[in-house]
């Protein structure tokens, strides 16, 4: 066992359905892999069942007309029509049989149900001998064999015998309840836009291979063995996780660290070694902030892995207790960008990992939660002002990429956040990661990080290990943020969410005038006969002031305003925003010269701060929109630079 982390808990933290003992061999010449697996599996759910379904994901490389492949001719820049015989692969179940020693094979069926697509086999049927009882456990036992793709999408191998192995092997799917609370299978094809829905449990993991292999996986080693055929057996165990990943190459450079009670192994290429500090400080950071602001990390262990750029397509993903990078050569220090993308994966931990909701049906709770957690680190570790970039005078913050990633699009209504991912209509990244983390950090705006934290920390306390859905985080929410907005705000926190989360509509406030009147007294004849007089006009010494504000979109959140009179006086109220355009008056001895909404820029879902303030000095302004057109296209060219990793 590796001495520096155990994989023991002393009492058990998830409820552990579906346990794994796997033992697998790859013959890393013909990129084939066999072997054997015992699930033991519980049946939590109310329901007597007659059936297992597997996830089979490799199946999804194995031709053009998979659900996750069918109608797209490029993946990654790849053009796979000319994809070679020996670049495809599969997976079978070769045998399996129950407890009882009943065979099974037969029964076995490939099913699809998301679509009607009887080519599609990432989801496999299997029938069982004898029915499950509520409380029951079962015991399967199953032999495999299979060959892996050529990387397409994480799983796969590359040149030099590079392998990443995720969603490899026969996993049971989940039997739950759906948001209606209907028990049933829970057993989505694989997509192209979801990712993982697994149960919690323990992973006993025998994996033989080419000796010359550096390995990394999910959990900790226990032990290590030379053999007599050229071959290595690395055996792991893991507690308490969802899925098991594992990676070999032949020219890994092991990098080591200790963080508290945690244990750090980097996997990296030699050319990228002079990275290795860099990420290993990043991921420290963000131990030290999640374990301060949102709960601590269990496990002892945390694998990282820098792929080579042969086996880039295999990077950029989390992996329970097992994370993806991806950095190129000398890549520069004042771009953090690869620094980034490792503390976004780390932060999958406790979304992905520990709270582990349906990423498949409710991704927002994953992604957008760890954009918001990745923003935060950053800035924690490297500065507000120039977290993610700083480079002659030019600086960028994460948070201020995220919420630019989101207000930047052509589109703003091209979709919503809260959908499974089989509908989404594009711009994942942009809709489900920046929008939900920007609608985060609004909220966070409007009633105080120190509450907001925690909020936070009950809900990961409340469900962690539990797979929540999307109304139980609202119902942490509404424990401590509702009263609160209705106090300061007069806002619904209900109705804050419905438009955020479930509908496409937009907030950009504007300023649409500032018109200023000197007051003066009434001016000509007035009365009748001989009561008629003259009165010439005086001013009276006031000024009066009209503004117009208006919400250019369709979402209504109250907002603050500022005004700015000419002799340096100000005054705030607030404003419902329910009304598309609105007047404000005010009698006052100086014209109001500025007018500022949101001043304090909370509502980041804004989709447009430039038009927030007016100013009677339009050289100044003027200055102001230049300064914030150049700083949104500064932004563009970085975030084109960031998708290349």
């Amino acid at each position: 066992m590796n001495a520096q982390c155990t994989p023991y808990f002393d009492q058990a933290h998830s409820p552990r359905i579906a346990n794994y003992n796997i033992d697998v061999r790859l013959d890393h010449k013909t990129k084939r892999f066999e072997g054997t697996e015992t699930l033991t599996w519980t049946n939590t759910s109310p329901d007597t069942l007659n059936e297992m379904r597997f996830y089979m994901y490799i199946n999804s490389f194995k031709n053009m007309e998979s659900t996750f492949l069918k109608s797209s001719s490029q993946i990654f820049g790849q053009d796979l029509s000319n994809r070679k015989k020996d670049e495809w692969g599969w997976i079978d179940i070769t045998e399996i049989k129950d407890g009882q020693n009943n065979d099974l094979t037969p029964s076995l069926k490939y099913i699809q149900t998301l679509d009607n697509n009887k080519l599609d086999e990432s989801i496999l049927q299997v029938k069982l001998a004898k029915p499950i009882l509520p409380g029951e456990t079962i015991e399967l036992k199953l032999k495999m064999d299979a060959k892996m793709p050529k990387t397409i999408a994480r799983t796969g191998y590359g040149e030099d015998d590079f392998f990443m192995f995720v969603h490899w092997f026969p996993q049971a799917c989940v039997y739950t309840t759906d948001k209606d609370g209907l028990w049933g299978w829970n057993s989505h094809q694989a997509h192209r836009r979801t990712e993982y829905f697994a149960d919690f449990g323990n992973y006993d993991v025998s994996i033989t291979a080419w000796d010359q292999f550096e390995l990394g996986a999910t959990g900790c080693l226990i032990r290590e063995s030379e053999n007599n055929d050229g071959t290595k057996t690395w055996v792991y165990h893991a507690e308490d996780v969802i899925d098991f990943a594992w990676t070999v190459y032949p020219s890994y450079e092991v990098v080591e660290d200790q963080w508290n009670h945690v244990h750090i192994r980097l996997l990296i290429p030699p050319e990228h070694c002079s990275h290795g500090q860099r990420l290993i400080d990043a991921v420290k950071y963000g131990l030290e902030y999640m374990d301060d602001h949102v709960g601590p990390y269990p496990y002892t262990y945390l694998t990282m892995i820098d792929p080579p750029m042969k086996g880039l397509r295999g990077g950029f993903m989390e992996y329970p207790t097992f994370i993806t990078g991806g950095s190129f050569y000398a890549w520069p220090k004042y771009v953090r960008s690869i620094e980034s993308l490792m503390i976004h994966e780390f932060a999958h931990q406790y979304f992905m990992g520990m709270v582990a909701n349906n990423e498949k049906e409710e991704a927002w709770l994953d992604e957008g939660f760890v954009t918001y957690y990745e923003d935060r680190i950053m800035e924690y570790g490297y500065g507000e002002e120039a977290s993610l970039f700083n480079l002659f005078g030019y600086k960028a913050n994460n948070s201020a990429f995220t919420r630019n990633e989101y207000t930047s699009l052509k589109n703003h209504r091209i979709d919503i956040i809260n959908q499974p991912g089989w509908e989404s209509k594009g711009n994942t990244k942009a809709i489900i990661y920046s929008k939900t983390a920007t609608m985060l950090k609004t909220l966070e705006n409007l009633v105080g990080r120190t509450l907001f934290d925690e909020m936070i920390r009950d809900y990961f306390d409340t469900w962690k290990f539990k797979h929540p859905k999307g109304k139980d985080f609202r119902a942490i929410a509404h424990k401590h943020l509702a009263q609160v907005l209705i106090d300061e705000y007069n806002l619904e926190l209900d109705y804050f969410f419905d438009q955020a989360l479930n509908t496409t509509k937009v907030c950009d406030f504007n300023v649409r005038s500032i018109q200023t009147v000197e007051n003066k007294t009434q001016h000509g004849w007035f009365g009748s006969n001989e009561e008629r007089s003259f009165e010439e006009s005086k001013k009276t010494g006031t000024v009066h002031s009209r503004i117009t504000i208006e919400q250019l979109g369709d979402m209504h959140l109250p907002v603050e305003v500022k005004i700015h009179f000419s002799d340096g006086h100000e005054k705030k109220f607030k404003w419902d925003g329910e009304q598309s355009l609105k007047d404000f008056d005010f009698e006052y001895k100086h014209p109001v010269d500025c007018v500022f909404i949101d001043p304090e820029q909370k509502i980041l879902l804004d989709i447009d701060l430039n038009n927030n303030s007016k100013s009677c000095k339009t050289k100044h302004l003027s200055l102001l929109k230049y300064s914030a057109k150049s700083t949104h296209w500064f932004q563009q060219i970085l975030h084109t630079v960031g998708a290349l990793l």
